[in-house]
């Protein structure tokens, strides 16, 4: 079998990722939007203070938006209960900015409930076809994602 040019590879990857993303995606926004009341990105905000973003400098780095709309989505989150703020002792001006435990219980149960929907989508692949698709995902995040690009 011959090997796909680069050409097709971009179309394949643009044909198979919006769709696949798109029902990740609302999965995701449905159980945070469903628990928390919350748009889908202030969900993702959650997500990155989770992962250790915890600056609005930070997270408007890492989100590619502006510092003003992250702290907008930090103070309905604050709002909400779901996030603190803690004023640094060195720097008074600089707040380090933490998921409430609520916010990790109920993000764990979103994190959980979609690992086993995706399960639960995937379980009749072949181990090669998984295989297939751990490499694949692998080379694209190696490829598209800055953070990897360093190693």
């Amino acid at each position: 079998m011959k090997a796909p040019s680069l050409e097709q590879t971009v179309d394949s990857v643009l044909d198979s990722l919006p769709p696949v993303w798109d029902r990740i995606r609302g999965k995701l926004r449905a159980g945070a939007t469903g628990r928390f009341a919350i748009t889908l990105e202030q969900f993702h905000t959650l997500r990155h203070i989770r992962r250790g973003y915890d600056s609005v400098k930070g997270l408007a780095e890492r989100l590619q938006v502006s510092r003003p709309a992250v702290s907008q989505a930090v103070d309905a989150l604050a709002a909400k209960g779901l996030v603190t703020r803690v004023q640094e002792s060195e720097d008074r001006r600089c707040m380090r900015i933490h998921l409430t435990p609520y916010a990790n219980e109920v993000m764990d149960e979103n994190f959980e409930e979609n690992r086993a929907w995706m399960k639960s989508q995937m379980a009749s692949l072949t181990g090669k076809e998984l295989a297939a698709i751990d490499a694949a995902m692998r080379t694209l995040r190696r490829t598209f994602s800055p953070e990897d690009r360093k190693q």
